[in-house]
């Protein structure tokens, strides 16, 4: 759902369960503390915004499944290498 988990400052780190096909728009944007995301095969799509400002956010991978990244998905995630 959009917003879901939007400005959750307590949140560090975020295993997506395998029932998900997608992850909404701004779904953990302004998720400042977190640090690792799990993102299983299930997932199709990420909307956009969805990680937007996770400024803490290191450690992401993304399955060959995501066929859709939308716009913006991981702006100002600096932490991001």
């Amino acid at each position: 759902n959009y917003c879901a988990f939007s400005d959750c400052i307590s949140l560090t780190n975020i295993i997506i369960p395998n029932s998900v096909t997608y992850i909404g728009s701004s779904a953990f944007s302004k998720c400042k503390s977190i640090e690792n995301i799990f993102i299983p095969n299930s997932v199709k799509e990420i909307g956009f915004n969805a990680f937007s400002k996770c400024s803490s956010l290191k450690n992401i991978i993304i399955p060959n499944s995501v066929t859709k990244i939308g716009y913006s998905a991981f702006s100002e995630c600096t932490s991001l290498i």
